[in-house]
């Protein structure tokens, strides 16, 4: 036979939602305490204490919502630690009595994973080729995942043996229009014979007040021989024949390169066409109406 006194207790289940459950050193995690009892009862105004690894109370939150058949906490936003690893606290709803019903301790634990910050790292205007032993410059950008400030921020340019060829810092601040890219110009030196080569990007990890990961990119460097020949489109005018020096372009073509080349851009309606004139190769002279 049930007596009186078991009649009046009942068991509780505590459970807990954590998003993110994999979280950037120090960053914002939320949680969500459920409570229920069998058989249903609104538990409300009573509270949720959240411990942390050590045992020690990190937070406590109250019971506002009871759907008929769980009772639930708001959602908490908590820091999450600084050291990466795995952890777990652990979510405790204490022993209560309420309206003569005692109702039992309830726990459960919390388990996530904190992780080093993100770097990401971008390379662009990196020039289509370069000739052998000339400089050159690229652009390059680095933002942290949970948009740390990276001003001052150091990186390295290494060549396709891994060789540091170039450091410098993010000295500029934030690349408009972006949320938390840090840029920065680099010159740099084309290797000394022709082909095609992998060089690379790295910003070292730090420890230093938030932890953060190392990160790379790779970029290509196509790099030519000197130019045999130097190719001159001028831009004229159709009535006056004169040059519109404004629209003047130059280029170098690679070594031993032999095929024809036809850039094509647009102008004011007074120029009609575009004359071109190859030189080192006897001076042939192209016209072609606009």
């Amino acid at each position: 036979m049930v007596s009186q006194s078991d009649q009046m207790r009942r068991q509780t289940t505590c459970s807990v939602d954590i998003s993110p459950d994999v979280v950037d050193a120090g960053a914002e995690m939320k949680l969500q305490a459920k409570i229920s009892c069998s058989p249903a009862c609104d538990l409300g105004g009573h509270t949720v204490v959240v411990k942390d690894q050590t045992g020690a109370d990190a937070a406590r939150v109250e019971l506002t919502e009871f759907d008929g058949t769980t009772n639930l906490t708001r959602e908490l936003a908590m820091k999450a630690p600084v050291q990466p690893g795995e952890y777990t606290w652990l979510a405790v709803f204490p022993a209560v009595v309420k309206k003569g019903v005692s109702f039992a301790e309830a726990s459960t634990p919390i388990s996530f994973t904190v992780q080093p910050h993100t770097t990401h790292v971008v390379a662009w205007d990196t020039p289509s080729a370069v000739v052998v032993g000339e400089r050159f410059r690229i652009k390059v950008g680095i933002k942290c995942s949970s948009a740390c400030d990276f001003m001052n921020r150091q990186f390295g340019i290494y060549d396709h043996e891994g060789a540091q060829v170039a450091r410098s810092t993010l000295a500029g601040g934030r690349w408009p229009g972006t949320s938390g890219l840090y840029g920065a110009e680099v010159e740099l030196e084309a290797p000394a014979r022709a082909g095609l080569y992998t060089w690379s990007v790295r910003a070292e990890g730090s420890d230093a007040a938030m932890p953060h990961a190392e990160g790379s990119i790779s970029f290509g460097v196509r790099v030519v021989g000197h130019p045999e020949y130097r190719v001159t489109v001028e831009a004229v005018d159709k009535d006056t024949q004169t040059p519109q020096g404004a629209h003047r372009r130059a280029w170098h073509s690679g070594a031993g390169c032999c095929e024809r080349r036809v850039y094509a851009f647009r102008l004011a309606n007074s120029v009609s066409y575009v004359r071109s004139a190859r030189r080192g190769d006897g001076g042939h002279e192209d016209q072609s109406g606009a």
